[in-house]
């Protein structure tokens, strides 16, 4: 084995660099130890974000440090992450990039020929039984952002960056955490 890390292919100690859980930890790597410099950190830090599948932008005009630069990027989208989605077999609830909530699908259902409702299943409000294309929320959730979503069978739920619990739909059985058995035509806030 090689007597120095620096004796190692350049690109093997890339791709080690970007093995580290976050940005922070290359610049802190780069930064406390002799063995490794300020290209070799901004290469590390681009292919962490690459193989995770996001480009980093270049550094803005007056920036001096490249690998700030980077690890404030790469931060900066690790704490906004792209779209996610969760579905269910009526409807389907999506995050997009900025924390926001967007729904589609159809809240009544034909069992032996009559029609039930989900109330508030797509947290549109009353009256929206149906959207065929993902639909903005008109309720915010405060003012949290949006993290992670949940579709069950009648209702949704939403976690916010602060830890905050949102549920909407049919709340039968006290699924929405509401202390009771409403049903939520948009988000509210779980207080327990």
């Amino acid at each position: 084995p090689p007597a120095r890390l620096l004796d190692l292919p350049r690109e093997l100690l890339e791709r080690v660099l970007s093995r580290f859980d976050s940005p922070i930890d290359i610049a802190r790597v780069a930064a406390v130890s002799l063995l490794f410099h300020a290209s070799l950190a901004e290469q590390g830090i681009r292919l962490w974000a690459q193989e995770r599948g996001f480009e980093l932008p270049p550094p803005p005009a007056g920036e001096s440090c490249v690998v700030r630069w980077l690890c404030y990027s790469a931060l900066l989208h690790e704490s906004n992450p792209p779209a996610r989605a969760a579905g269910s077999e009526r409807h389907s609830v999506f995050i997009d990039g900025e924390g926001r909530i967007s729904s589609c699908g159809l809240a009544t259902e034909e069992e032996d020929d009559e029609e039930e409702e989900s109330p508030g299943l797509l947290g549109h409000g009353e009256g929206v039984t149906r959207l065929n294309t993902p639909t903005r929320l008109p309720s915010t959730l405060g003012d949290g952002r949006a993290v992670i979503v949940a579709a069950g069978g009648v209702h949704s739920l939403a976690i916010t960056a602060d830890g905050a619990v949102w549920s909407w739909g049919f709340g039968g059985q006290g699924r929405l955490g509401h202390g009771d058995s409403q049903d939520q035509l948009q988000p509210k806030k779980v207080e327990a």
